[in-house]
């Protein structure tokens, strides 16, 4: 740290006020060019988001319109005469098989009685057979229904399939009845799922095959009606709360998907269209966000480029300007910089005169600079009076505060331990009733020497007050304890020995001293100070003249 000041602190004005004009230039200009890149980056991942959103929202309103159509030609079918005509059933073949060459997406057409067998159906298939446990005929004979994407159970082995892939259909069904109301059966009509994958084919933009957009068609369980071959029919857990909160309006977020990898993801539930009331199908359409967003990347990083280069124009004309405008200010902070001690004078600061401001300035600096120079030494004159004790010249309570500020981080960073001993004197106050207070004066500046040169040159003693001092010991921690005994020892055999005072006959003292380390009894300093002090009154409890160190 002490290392970093006096670097930062041979900088000249000059320079700074040229650093700092530079830097306020090239933060603004950056941070106008970020905010400008952010901003144009929220609003195109929000147009992105969008996009993706409302390719779902297109993909099933598509398919919601298509099978309105659908619903809408079954009407139409109502209207065969031969439905109600009693016109025979090869009769009634031929129409709807004619029907079905006339729209591709039927997959199978069939008319059945009042229980459910099948009278007449294209190409003949399931003629004769009953249909009655279907959904659709049981369904069908209530009303218009449609029911949703199945797999084909009993077209499946009679339908052509060249392709071998699993029939899917989605039905639509409805009574048919006389002109007074007799029901005469179920028109039935199968549609091949064929034609809503085709529509999904037909989403696709090159630019969105490139950037690895997908569509999918979700059921209202969320299981995948189109998509990918590996996962149709497996339902989405991980999009569950996104498809039951699903809305007609288009959304969209940033999800992660089984796979693990996150998508911008858009949402649209089909609402129906028209006649179709809907089934409740989730259209998604999902696109890998690092595609996604990579013209926001791209537009970030032009933005940026572009901040910078004008950050740096702008600095480069900030440095000449600045170094120009600081000249006098340089010649003066130089001069300034030179008043470090008290051979200074005054006269030494420089008088510019280039200016009215200026010259305020350096006459401004030089009554300032006196002034500095009284209080400074005014200054270390009451620190040194502030800083130790007046009797025996030990630093006092005050500085140890101040000292161990400073040698708590400097041990900390060598990886050492310090001691903190207290040392109370046994039998001062009997020195001090019987021979007077200027004899226990004397016994205190002669036991401060004796405790000075006990100790090592990097330790530390302070008179804590009356007849109590202090140690600061500092080792490596595993030293630390032998270290502690060591000192305490000579202190203890100094301190016994006979104090000659004059006009009084010798006298003899003895200490207690208790200790307590950091950081290993306390990372709080304060707190070891409370514990070395618990420490010298269980010394004096013990019976005096020894060494207690704290026991956590």
């Amino acid at each position: 740290m002490t290392d970093h000041v006096l670097r930062l602190s041979r900088i000249s004005l000059r320079t700074r006020f040229t650093l700092l004009a530079v830097a306020l230039v090239f933060g603004i200009t950056l941070l106008l060019s970020w905010v400008a890149a952010r901003h144009s980056a929220d609003q195109l991942e929000a147009n992105i988001g969008a996009s993706t959103a409302e390719s779902a929202y297109q993909m099933v309103d598509k398919l919601d319109r298509s099978m309105d159509a659908r619903i809408k030609e079954v009407k139409l079918l109502l209207g065969i005469e031969a439905l109600t005509t009693g016109i025979d059933n090869n009769q009634l073949r031929t129409q709807l098989e004619t029907l079905q060459d006339n729209y591709n997406v039927v997959s199978w057409i069939g008319f059945t009685d009042p229980n459910g067998v099948v009278q007449a159906a294209s190409g003949g298939i399931l003629e004769g057979a009953s249909i009655a446990e279907r959904p659709v005929f049981q369904n069908g004979r209530e009303g218009m229904w449609i029911g949703d994407v199945h797999d084909a159970v009993l077209l499946s082995q009679r339908l052509p399939n060249p392709y071998g892939e699993a029939l899917q259909f989605v039905d639509i069904a409805t009574p048919v009845y006389t002109q007074d109301d007799t029901f005469l059966g179920v028109l039935a009509v199968h549609l091949s799922w064929e034609w809503a994958a085709y529509i999904q084919r037909a989403m696709f933009s090159p630019a969105q095959r490139r950037q690895g957009t997908e569509l999918f068609l979700l059921s209202a369980d969320g299981t995948v009606l189109l998509g990918p071959d590996d996962m149709l029919g497996q339902p989405i857990n991980a999009l569950t709360p996104l498809v039951t909160s699903a809305t007609a309006s288009p959304t969209w977020t940033i999800e992660r998907w089984p796979d693990g990898q996150r998508y911008v993801t858009g949402v649209a539930r089909s609402q129906g269209y028209e006649d179709f009331p809907g089934l409740g199908w989730v259209a998604v359409s999902r696109q890998p966000i690092e595609q996604a967003f990579a013209p926001v990347e791209r537009l970030q990083y032009v933005i940026i480029g572009v901040g910078v280069l004008l950050a740096l124009i702008f600095a480069v004309i900030g440095w000449v300007m600045a170094s120009r405008l600081t000249a006098p200010l340089t010649r003066l902070s130089h001069a300034a910089d030179n008043i470090h001690d008290t051979t200074q004078t005054p006269s030494d600061i420089p008088l510019e005169t280039g200016s009215p401001e200026l010259k305020r300035l350096s006459t401004s600096m030089r009554n300032m600079v006196g002034r500095l120079l009284d209080q400074n030494r005014t200054i270390r004159h009451l620190e040194d009076l502030a800083n130790s004790d007046p009797l025996t010249g030990l630093p006092n309570r005050t500085f140890l505060n101040h000292y161990l500020l400073n040698a708590l981080p400097e041990a900390q960073r060598q990886q050492q331990s310090i001691a903190l001993v207290y040392i109370d004197l046994d039998g001062f106050k009997q020195v001090n009733d019987e021979l007077g207070h200027h004899a226990g004066d004397l016994l205190l500046i002669d036991i401060t020497q004796r405790l000075q040169d006990v100790l090592r040159v990097d330790d530390l003693v302070v008179r804590w007050g009356g007849d109590e001092f202090a140690m600061v010991l500092q080792a490596p921690t595993h030293l630390l304890e032998a270290l502690t005994h060591d000192v305490s020892q000579r202190v203890i055999t100094a301190i016994t020995q006979p104090v000659a005072l004059p006009e009084h006959p010798a006298v003899t003292v003895s200490c207690s001293l208790g200790a307590a380390w950091w950081p290993e009894h306390s990372q709080d300093i304060e707190e070891v100070m409370r514990l070395a002090d618990a420490a010298l009154y269980t010394a004096k409890e013990k019976g005096k003249h020894r060494l207690v160190i704290h026991q956590p």
